[in-house]
């Protein structure tokens, strides 16, 4: 089942996500494509239907360290 309220927050965030003009973009092989809909606890969709992405290509997230989990590993640039 759900909440009424949790329903009604989610509706509020995809609101206010229509009227920003931020977006969030991924880097891969030193291009960048924007990240589509919402982003996940272990998931985001990226639109790369321009590119020519294989699996194992690596993918640069510029987020702030302090939003990260302590346990991930971290490469500074």
């Amino acid at each position: 089942m759900f909440r009424v309220r949790d329903k009604l927050r989610e509706i509020s965030i995809a609101v206010k996500n229509l009227f920003k003009k931020q977006v969030l973009t991924v880097s891969i092989k030193g291009k960048t494509y924007n990240v589509i809909g919402k982003i996940g606890m272990y998931h985001l969709v990226i639109d790369i239907t321009e590119g020519n992405i294989k699996i194992s290509d690596e993918v640069i997230l510029e987020v702030n360290p302090l939003y990260i989990d302590s346990r991930i590993r971290r490469k500074y640039i």
